[in-house]
């Protein structure tokens, strides 16, 4: 069966242990402004956040909107707070261990590569500073 919007804004609802109260608390102190009725209305699928709205949800939560809207798994990384260079070495990384799992299988004895192991390096040095 698959689930839907309503179904995945309640379950994630459930998992952080919030009321609808509390939760449309939260995302209005985002400078989203939510009611906990509407909010009960998208969890009964009765109505569906605008785009504004529903980019507060998936934020909050830390999923993407088509995580949301659709099912799509895709994790949500902020990068608020870090500088340009710190977040161009952390999207490095991460497309260099993708390609990895892509086209080997990682074990726990898998070692990283000579590029991989510049990029950590430098990551380091940027915690360092």
């Amino acid at each position: 069966m698959l689930v839907d919007f309503s179904e995945r804004l309640k379950r994630l609802r459930r998992e952080k242990g919030y009321s609808q109260a509390a939760l449309a608390q939260k995302v209005s102190d985002m400078g989203q402004n939510l009611s906990e009725a509407a909010l009960a209305k998208y969890e009964s699928s009765r109505t569906y956040p605008n785009l504004q709205v529903a980019a507060s949800l998936a934020d909050y939560f830390g999923v993407s909107i088509d995580y949301l809207a659709c099912g799509e798994k895709a994790s949500v990384i902020s990068v608020d707070g870090l500088t340009d260079e710190q977040v161009d070495l952390v999207t490095e990384l991460a497309r260099s261990l993708q390609q990895q799992n892509k086209n080997h299988r990682v074990t726990p004895k898998s070692t990283p590569t000579p590029e991989q192991q510049e990029l950590v390096f430098k990551v380091i040095e940027q915690f360092l500073k």
